[in-house]
């Protein structure tokens, strides 16, 4: 009887290293797919920066401001319908990365 016990406890914890090994390989490759989306977030973030200088340049050449809080409150909203609760921080941060220094 003990060894039944000890053979059920071994294919038990072989099972387990096999499930946390295809867990592990599993995290790697859904965290290889996030650094990629990350990599493309920075890119278009800075994409989206250099495009919202050219707006305030020209913007400010024509005599208005460098910030339209308008289209600002636009883009907030926009994020919060598409993101939730959370849009508006989101966008608020890229806001702040595409108004440039001051």
């Amino acid at each position: 009887m003990t060894s039944a016990l000890t053979t059920t406890d071994a294919t038990v914890a072989t099972d387990a290293s096999a499930d946390a090994d295809a867990a592990a390989d599993q995290i790697r490759v859904l965290r290889g797919q996030i650094d990629a989306l990350d990599t493309a977030i920075t890119r278009l973030v800075a994409e989206r920066a250099a495009l919202s200088a050219r707006v305030q340049s020209t913007r400010m050449n024509a005599g208005g401001t460098r910030v339209e809080l308008g289209r600002e409150r636009e883009i907030l909203a926009a994020y919060r319908d598409a993101l939730g609760a959370h849009g508006p921080a989101v966008a608020d941060a890229i806001l702040q990365v595409c108004r440039g220094a001051r």
